[in-house]
């Protein structure tokens, strides 16, 4: 069985601060390692399970936080933007047999440990079918078009409700009890590795996990946190202008939701 590992910062055990986010600092350096250091339990895990295969995309921010040289040995590395399938790089070489959600957090406009969706200095919330999504969402919809179950999600106790009620027969580790948007009860790492190691061990026996299937088109709002972001994506062909702060957008395939905000979110980067 070949196994996808999509790895985020915002929703491990010990991250809480914007600081432990971005280069730049000692505690950003903590922060990748911890990162580095829940994939590899979740690596371990799979391989107790039968995987044969593993790979490891990089998902946060330039897609370049993992320490390959702290990374399992069992596992090969997907990192560095831009690239097509963003958080899920290398989708595009299965086929796979479960995608894993490795640190991820709640989405924009809800409340949780450093909540956003994709982009939280542009984006203030965005919706599927009127649907408010998070990244858990967009990505599960995303493997889902080529036909990849999510079997493990892990993040904060917020992250873990919402995604249940999207995969309620995947694999759900809490690593940390969000106090606010930058606060947070954390799990020791040791106890938070055991715990992801057990999940992603059983997550490899899960038959009644599914692809995400929800049929098209979809209708996409965006809405941004400032109206010259709106004023900035409305230049993309297809956009309609909703509001000052809103627009909407037609796509056909889960892969178009996903090139067309990810364009966005490096429209809004280039300029911010």
């Amino acid at each position: 069985m070949r196994i996808l590992i999509s790895a985020d910062i915002e929703g491990i055990s010990g991250v809480m601060s914007p600081d432990q986010t971005r280069p730049g600092s000692a505690a950003y350096e903590r922060a990748r390692l911890l990162m580095t250091r829940e994939v590899n339990a979740a690596v371990e895990g799979a391989l107790d399970g039968g995987a044969t295969e593993v790979w490891v995309a990089d998902g946060h921010g330039q897609y370049d936080n993992i320490l390959l040289e702290e990374l399992h040995p069992g596992a090969c590395l997907v990192s560095g933007k831009p690239r097509l399938f963003g958080m899920l790089g290398g989708l595009d070489r299965g086929p796979w047999d479960g995608l894993f959600l490795i640190g991820y957090h709640a989405r924009a406009g809800a409340y949780g440990v450093l909540a956003h969706t994709i982009n939280g200095a542009a984006f203030a919330e965005i919706r599927v079918n009127g649907v408010p999504v998070g990244e858990y969402f967009l990505n599960g919809l995303l493997a889902g078009e080529y036909g990849v179950p999510v079997r493990l999600i892990s993040g904060d106790d917020r992250l873990a409700a919402e995604a249940a009620a999207v995969y309620p027969n995947a694999e759900i580790v809490t690593v940390k009890e969000a106090l606010g948007t930058r606060a947070a009860v954390h799990l020791p790492p040791e106890v938070v590795r055991k715990a992801l190691r057990a999940a992603a061990r059983k997550a490899m026996g899960n038959f009644l996990c599914r692809p995400l299937a929800v049929a098209g088109p979809f209708a996409v709002q965006v809405s941004t946190v400032r109206t010259f972001d709106a004023d900035l994506f409305c230049m993309m062909p297809g956009t309609t202008r909703v509001s000052p702060t809103c627009l909407e957008f037609i796509a056909d395939t889960p892969f178009t939701i996903t090139r067309t905000l990810n364009s966005f979110s490096s429209m809004a980067a280039s300029v911010h």
